[in-house]
């Protein structure tokens, strides 16, 4: 039996929308980011590129309006999960013989191409286009830093000053697990927000280095 491509919306319950035809083809592609110039390029990150399908409808057979099947993608455009002032679309898996891509819908165009004599729409074609969401563990992954040497997770007392001289030997180089991690504000760190994430501790060394075991 042919396997049938579907789109699992992750909401509370799971929602799976069929597709109709399967697509004819499928591009999954990955950019490496790197920063510097010559003898001085430094790795980024790994990032996976928009993935755009193109999706055929028809129900010109049993004469039903196409947009039973269409509305339902069109749907998932509309921001409805999140919380407060952030909304934004749910996160969907585009799946076909297993999981092969998880993002939100960020681009729709619909073409409808055959109408009943009562103006009914009976085939469309769709283009969708999914941009990748990662899980926090997928993030670091794509960034590289699971081959770093060390991970810090974050307790009510730490300073970024006394996490760069336990594990980098050198409290002077708190700034660069700052910007490793994104932390903005570094005076006020760490907020109730910060407590229990996962710091990257980068390699400055070149070679392993062994801290102390942490009291």
């Amino acid at each position: 039996m042919l396997e049938k491509a579907k789109i699992i919306v992750q909401s509370s319950p799971t929602k799976t929308i069929p597709v109709m035809y399967n697509p004819t083809e499928l591009s999954l592609n990955k950019t490496v980011l790197a920063a510097g110039e010559g003898s001085n390029v430094q790795f980024q990150r790994v990032v996976d590129d928009d993935l755009t399908v193109n999706l055929f409808f028809d129900t010109y057979d049993s004469k039903s309006d196409v947009r039973k099947y269409t509305d339902q993608i069109a749907a998932l455009t509309k921001p409805t999960a999140g919380t407060g002032m952030r909304r934004e679309p749910p996160t969907v898996v585009f799946s076909w013989a297993g999981a092969l891509f998880t993002g939100m819908v960020v681009k729709l165009e619909q073409k409808f191409t055959l109408f009943l004599e009562s103006g009914v729409p009976v085939r469309a074609e769709l283009r969708v286009t999914f941009k990748s969401i990662l899980t926090p563990q997928q993030d670091l992954a794509s960034r590289g830093y699971a081959n770093c040497r060390q991970f810090w997770t974050v307790a009510e007392n730490d300073r970024l000053y006394l996490i760069a001289q336990h594990t980098l030997g050198d409290a002077s180089l708190w700034r660069l697990i700052a910007d490793a991690n994104a932390i903005y504000d570094p005076l006020n760190f760490p907020t109730p927000a910060d407590i229990g994430k996962t710091l990257v501790i980068i390699d400055v060394h070149g070679e392993s280095y062994n801290p102390p075991a942490r009291v």
